[in-house]
């Protein structure tokens, strides 16, 4: 099923709340126990795009996954940023029906990409955002606090995943707010 001008594939909704998340570039040494997540450079997972059945049949093992974070930058033609909204769509709803848990991740680079940035997301689900670069600039937490009040507008999440660590925002209380620690940056520091 598809939705949306952009015909995005949708994700039925899901209330979940995995214990940990790691990185899909752990996904050979990571403990099955944790949620995959895909907030790393695109390199680093754009072969589940090329191997879809491959990859979802490995990530079949861990708890849950969260759906490919595709780059969406500000400076990036707009048929790029619906491409990677859609790829993101497709192989979230392709796990979806191979039974995995899926978490989708919701993503924005400006205010054009609302037109499409939210289409195929479930309402009152679980849903996961990053700070990942967020507090590098005011610009960018700027942008990043818009776009929150937009998602919540829009898609009412009863739970929210924030990987990347905390930001100053006061989330509605209706919210389940959980954040997560960058562990690429845990890892590298040794903790």
């Amino acid at each position: 099923m598809t939705v949306g001008k952009y015909d995005m594939p949708s994700i039925y909704p899901t209330l979940y709340r995995p214990e940990k998340l790691l990185g899909f570039n752990q996904l050979n040494v990571a403990n099955y126990s944790a949620g995959i997540h895909f907030y790393l450079d695109d390199y680093q997972f754009e072969r589940v795009w090329k191997r879809p059945a491959y990859y979802i049949d490995k990530l079949k093992q861990f708890d849950c996954v969260l759906t490919p974070d595709f780059s969406l930058y500000r400076d990036m033609p707009l048929s790029m940023m619906i491409w990677n909204v859609y790829r993101s769509r497709l192989l979230g709803q392709m796990m979806q029906q191979l039974g995995l848990t899926v978490i989708p991740t919701v993503s924005w680079a400006d205010k054009r990409s609302f037109d499409f940035c939210f289409d195929g997301l479930p309402s009152r689900s679980t849903l996961s955002i990053s700070t990942i670069g967020v507090k590098k600039s005011s610009e960018a937490n700027k942008m990043w606090q818009r776009g929150v009040l937009e998602m919540i507008s829009r898609l009412h999440p009863k739970q929210l995943l924030i990987y990347g660590g905390e930001v100053d925002f006061i989330y509605p209380e209706d919210i389940d707010v959980i954040c997560y620690e960058n562990d690429n940056v845990k890892r590298l520091r040794g903790l």
